[in-house]
């Protein structure tokens, strides 16, 4: 049953509280399907607490209605049974298991009382909170089929006033959707632009820091263990990185009047597009044999560019306008960037398959700096209306967009991490 609502509403040498949700457009409601996740046998307190956030990523895309029951054992279908005469077609059953240092989790039928997954997931790091992560990443392809984000990190800039004294950024990193907040970069200096690595053993994070004398490149772990990488005259900034994680592309100025765009690989380092204009914000194809990017070398205006390695040809992806930000997705071959519309810069998707362009966004507010989910359904950005900027999540397929950040604050430069198998440190 559908019921149609509407609302008005950047190297690579490293150690290797209010929110909101609001709908834009006319989106289409679908029943959530029911589900009851069921701890079996001892409720201990952090099987408990694997289960309410379990729940809650269960819920975050308002597919399911999620509630939270308990059974002394797990040996009768009737049990399994039981649920679907309460109108629950499907069960999740956990059980916290001492001796193997797991939680055994069941994904069932309860119709047929059929068990339709069954695995035990090894306890990595000592949050509940991250286990639940995992197990609904494991989950949410049974239960979709479409990737689970659950383990993936959120990485944002904040700034930071000080009476009398010029304003600080600091960087922070939270969850996919923005809780357990935690402030990772706090230096008596401006930090901006934070983009993730592609290893999804060794988080790290990369941004840009401005000094007395330049705009450095910096890498941090989740310890907050921090090493300059790119600390050339001018900026160094906004690394991108090939999915395999071999091939890194950065921009730099090097004290020149414009930046350009250089290429990492093998232990080289080489200009890789070098004009008249500025040569900012890459991005990685899928296969690593293509770049997209942003200049304005030939209109004085920014348009987005695509480079091929192979063969070295320039190919221009926007005509006219002001378009800045590119980010790829590989699940759906689409670029994401903002482009001015009237005096105000909105979010637009490109299919590189059919190279059309489609404008998501169309409310008030400047967005930018686009990042994509890696499950390709979430868009995140920061919206600037007045002396706020917040960052924001869009649901691409409900058209639903969540703040992640309070009102009242200055967040910018938002990006969306990999799944990443232990995260423990950022706990």
């Amino acid at each position: 049953m559908i019921r149609k609502i509407v609302f008005l509403f950047i190297m690579f040498f490293y150690f290797s509280g209010t929110y909101s949700v609001e709908l834009q457009v006319q989106a289409a409601d679908y029943a959530r399907v029911r589900l009851v996740i069921c701890m079996v046998g001892k409720k201990t307190k952090k099987l408990q607490v694997v289960t309410q956030n379990l729940k809650k990523d269960l819920m975050f895309t308002k597919q399911f209605d999620v509630v939270i029951d308990h059974v002394a054992t797990l040996k009768q279908s009737s049990v399994v049974k039981g649920f679907f005469r309460k109108g629950v077609p499907l069960v999740i059953f956990l059980k916290d298991s001492k001796k193997h240092k797991s939680i055994e989790w069941r994904l069932y039928d309860s119709e047929q009382a059929t068990m339709l997954a069954g695995k035990r997931y090894v306890k990595r790091g000592k949050s509940e909170c991250e286990w639940a992560h995992h197990i609904a990443d494991a989950a949410w392809p049974l239960l979709t089929g479409q990737e689970g984000f659950f383990s993936t990190k959120l990485a944002y800039c904040k700034e930071i006033r000080r009476p009398g004294k010029k304003p600080l950024k600091h960087i922070y990193i939270a969850d996919y959707n923005g809780e357990r907040e935690k402030l990772l970069v706090a230096t008596s200096t401006v930090n901006i632009a934070p983009r993730w690595n592609k290893d999804s053993n060794n988080p790290l994070l990369f941004y840009s820091e401005h000094t007395s004398k330049n705009v450095r490149l910096v890498v941090v772990d989740m310890t907050g263990r921090r090493k300059i990488v790119s600390n050339f005259d001018g900026m160094n900034m906004l690394p991108a990185f090939s999915a395999d994680g071999k091939k890194v592309v950065f921009c730099a100025s090097r004290g020149g009047a414009t930046c350009q765009l250089y290429y990492y690989e093998k232990g080289k380092c080489r200009a890789l597009i070098k004009n008249s204009g500025n040569n900012i914000s890459p991005t990685f194809s899928q296969d690593g044999e293509k770049l997209f990017f942003c200049s304005d070398f030939e209109t004085k205006n920014p348009q987005l560019y695509c480079y091929e390695f192979g063969t070295e040809k320039i190919e221009r992806l926007t005509n006219g306008g002001y378009c800045v930000s590119p980010a790829f997705c590989a699940k759906n071959n689409q670029l994401a960037y903002a482009r001015m519309v009237c005096g105000v810069m909105q979010v637009f998707s490109c299919d590189l398959n059919t190279k059309k362009h489609k404008q998501v966004t169309f409310n008030a507010g400047n967005k930018e700096e686009c990042s994509w989910s890696p499950c390709g359904n979430y868009l995140l950005f920061a919206i600037e209306k007045g002396a706020e900027s917040r960052i924001s999540i869009l649901n691409l397929n409900s058209s639903q967009r969540q703040f992640i950040t309070p009102k009242n604050m200055i967040c910018c430069y938002p990006a969306w991490s990999c799944p990443y198998t232990n995260f423990a440190a950022a706990a």
